[in-house]
C-alpha cells in the first residue's frame, strides 16, 4: 500500500503498528507468519530494524512451524530428505499346535475264557520222555516195578523177580532201557525156561549162542544160569546197538536176520520187541509210586 505523504522513515513504524493491530483484532491462524514490528529505538526503517523486531516478537501459542534459518547468499540449501514410509512387517501366522491330550487309562482287553474242546477236536498234549521217567523209577524203586510187570506175563513169580533183578542191574551198567532188555527176554523165552534150547542151539532165557559163552566179562560162562545168561544177552545187544545205525537193525542182528534167515519171520522180530517194550514201560510207570514228583506223569 502506498501513502502519498511521508518518507520511508515514517512508513516503517506505521506498517508495523498496522500489522500488530490486524493480528490483535482478527487473530492469526497457526500457519501464518508473524509480521516483524520495528523497534521504537531504531525507526530508521532499515533491514536491521526489521530483523530486530522479528527476533523480539513472541512465538505464537500452539504448535507453530519453526522459521527456516537464513542462509548466506550463494549457499545452497540442502534438499530435505524425505523418508520413505516403512511398510509394516508381514506377520506370518504361527502354526497352531493342537492341545496336548492327557492320555487316559485304556482298559486292558479282557481275555476270552478258553473254550472247551468239542468232541471232534484233537487236544495236543505235551510230549513226555517215557525213557527218562523209566530211569527215574528204576533208580528209586530198583527192580520192583519190572518184577510186577514180568510176573503178569508168566506163571513163575520167583523166577520173574530174579530175572527182573538181573535185567535192572545190566541195564544200569550199560545205560540201556530196562523195558527194552526185558522185552527181548520175553519175546525169546516167554515161559522163562532157563534150560530151553532152540533148534539152532541158542540156550537159556535170552537164547544166547554157545559161541558167546565167556566172551563179555560175565561172572560165569554157564548159559543155563539166569544171571550169566542175562549178562551175556545184555552185552551182545548193547554191542549191536553201538555198532548199528538204529535199534531196528540192532534187533535184527541179535535175532540173526541180517545175513541169514535162521528164525522164521525174523523181519517181524523188531516190531514185536518194540511193541512189548512199550507195554512193559507203561506197566513200570503205572507200578511206580504216584507220590514221587520225579516220576509223576
Amino acid at each position: 500500500m502506498a501513502f502519498p505523504f511521508g518518507s520511508r522513515r515514517s512508513q516503517a513504524p506505521l506498517l508495523a503498528m498496522l500489522a500488530l493491530a490486524g493480528v490483535a483484532c482478527f487473530g492469526g491462524s497457526r500457519g501464518e507468519v508473524a509480521v516483524p514490528m520495528a523497534s521504537p529505538l531504531r525507526a530508521d526503517g532499515s533491514a536491521a530494524a526489521v530483523e530486530a523486531v522479528r527476533d523480539s516478537a513472541p512465538a505464537p501459542s500452539g504448535k507453530a512451524a519453526s522459521a527456516p534459518k537464513a542462509t548466506a547468499p550463494g549457499t545452497k540449501t540442502p534438499a530435505a530428505k524425505v523418508a520413505a514410509p516403512k511398510a509394516p512387517p508381514a506377520k506370518t501366522p504361527a502354526p497352531r499346535t493342537p492341545p496336548a491330550k492327557t492320555p487316559g487309562k485304556v482298559p486292558a482287553p479282557k481275555e476270552a475264557p478258553p473254550k472247551p474242546p468239542s468232541s471232534g477236536t484233537v487236544v495236543k498234549r505235551p510230549k513226555v520222555d517215557s525213557t527218562a521217567l523209566e530211569f527215574a523209577v528204576t533208580a528209586r524203586l530198583a527192580h520192583e516195578p519190572l518184577t510186577r510187570a514180568i510176573a503178569r506175563r508168566t506163571r513163575n513169580p520167583e523166577l520173574a523177580e530174579r530175572a527182573a533183578w538181573a535185567v535192572t542191574r545190566e541195564a544200569g551198567r550199560l545205560r540201556m532201557s530196562p523195558s527194552l532188555l526185558a522185552a527181548v527176554l520175553l519175546v525169546e523165552n516167554r515161559q522163562l525156561d532157563s534150560a530151553a534150547v532152540s533148534s539152532q542151539g541158542a540156550i537159556g532165557l535170552m537164547q544166547v549162542m554157545p559161541i558167546h559163552a565167556g566172551s563179555y566179562g560175565c561172572e560165569s560162562a554157564d548159559l543155563m544160569n539166569v544171571d550169566a545168561n542175562i549178562c551175556h544177552g545184555a552185552r551182545i545187544l548193547h554191542l549191536y546197538l553201538v555198532r548199528s545205525r538204529s535199534v531196528t537193525v540192532a534187533l535184527k542182528r541179535y535175532n540173526g536176520c541180517v545175513r541169514g534167515a535162521n528164525t522164521p519171520r525174523c523181519y517181524r522180530y523188531p516190531v514185536r520187541v518194540l511193541a512189548q517194550a512199550a507195554r512193559l514201560r507203561r506197566d513200570i510207570l503205572a507200578n511206580a509210586n504216584s507220590g514221587d514228583s520225579r516220576v509223576r506223569m
